[in-house]
């Protein structure tokens, strides 16, 4: 009698198969279960993210206030070097915030407060001003006129205020946020001090478990893509940060100077909305300009649109490319498409991070099409970069004979 023969891989990658089926089913029938775990993960370990983005963001500063410790003569202060770097950076942005808020926070409050309190004057100048419009050439295709005085009938000034006078009755829960995201930031603020002390242990770490899980030709082709997205990111950040104080500054001085209404929130906001690339400014300006022809005259109006304007194309001729340079220069079309998807799949930090985001993918397909015109694996093109940018390196620094 022939003796009967089991294949016993198959049957293994049979029930492998119908382990992974099941688990997948259980997955998509209880998504709703599974995202809130994963929300909720999350929002445990949110301190822990705040922090590593702060790391992130003052670890450039710090490394170079330790390098500057370091030439001392002094022993005690060169062994203390890191310490002393964190705490000197962290105690300089703690007072630069400190400064703002004193000089600027109480402005800005009564600023707002003046604004709610304008409200409802704004509606009735919106209203003046459009009713009062000719709409004679396009009113006998579209009834615009009718439109109009129907939309102002039915939607008065209580329904403009109402949602802010309700707002008023979630000041409790505001507060208890605000408390527990006040803990969050401290906590955050603590773990990422200790980030950066032991920041060199942290990525060795790091880098022996990518060792175990990577051949050492990928490992370095990872390596210099996380290079090259960290040089862009953080050019991006530094210099789009940089020139959104500069150019909320000096919105601020130009409304301040031609005495428009709420000079300084507006100027803030000008300057906050210039941190999304390319179409933040130009939004945050028509909405100032159409807020100073409501509350300021025409003439007004209109010398704060042409300086605005000027103040725009100043910004992205002159500031704008002397702080970030060439390094993140790509096509506008490219530009367009990725603040659009950014915006849509992620909000505004999708179109706040949207340009670094392509830059990176363009360098990716630029190595790609290199390597196969030189006829390399995509590994070869980038090792061959990385090697010739530490040979441009070593050759800089060179003494001179």
């Amino acid at each position: 009698m022939k003796k009967l023969q089991i294949n016993w891989l198959l049957w293994i990658q049979g029930l492998l198969f119908v382990a992974a089926a099941v688990l997948v089913f259980n997955a998509v029938m209880n998504i709703d279960a599974i995202w809130l775990g994963i929300r909720t993960f999350f929002s445990v370990i949110s301190p822990v993210i705040m922090a590593a983005v702060m790391a992130y963001m003052l670890s450039r500063p710090c490394h170079w206030v330790e390098n500057l410790i370091k030439k001392t003569n002094q022993p005690l202060v060169k062994k203390r070097a890191r310490g002393l770097s964190i705490l000197t950076v962290y105690l300089s942005v703690i007072g630069i915030v400190y400064l703002l808020l004193r000089l600027i926070f109480p402005i800005l409050v009564s600023n707002i407060m003046d604004f709610i309190d304008f409200v409802p004057y704004l509606y009735i100048r919106i209203e003046n001003f459009v009713t009062g419009l000719e709409w004679d050439a396009l009113d006998d295709m579209f009834n615009i006129q009718e439109a109009i005085e129907t939309f102002f009938a039915d939607f008065d000034a209580q329904t403009v205020i109402g949602p802010l006078t309700q707002g008023l009755g979630a000041v409790t829960n505001l507060a208890i946020s605000t408390a527990f995201w006040l803990f969050d930031f401290v906590l955050a603020l603590i773990i990422s001090i200790y980030m950066l002390l032991y920041k060199d242990t942290i990525f060795l770490a790091i880098g022996r478990v990518a060792n175990l899980a990577m051949k050492n030709a990928n490992l370095q082709t990872l390596k210099y893509y996380i290079k090259q997205a960290d040089d862009l990111f953080y050019k991006f950040i530094g210099a789009q940060f940089l020139d959104s104080c500069i150019m909320g500054g000096l919105s601020i001085i130009l409304l301040l100077l031609l005495n428009v209404r709420f000079a300084v929130f507006l100027g803030i906001f000008l300057g906050v909305a210039n941190m999304i690339p390319k179409f933040g400014s130009i939004i945050a300006s028509v909405v100032v300009i159409a807020l100073t022809f409501v509350t300021g005259e025409v003439q007004q109006g209109i010398l704060t649109a042409v300086l605005l304007t000027a103040l725009q194309q100043f910004d992205g001729n002159v500031i704008g490319p002397i702080i970030m340079g060439d390094a993140l220069k790509i096509n506008p079309i490219l530009v367009f498409i990725s603040l659009l998807i950014g915006a849509h799949y992620f909000g505004v930090l999708g179109m706040f991070l949207s340009i670094p985001v392509v830059s990176l993918i363009k360098i990716i397909f630029i190595n790609i099409i290199e390597a196969k015109e030189n006829s390399q694996s995509h590994v070869e093109q980038v090792i061959n970069k990385m090697w010739k940018v530490r040979y441009q390196a070593n050759e800089t620094e060179k003494p001179e004979s």
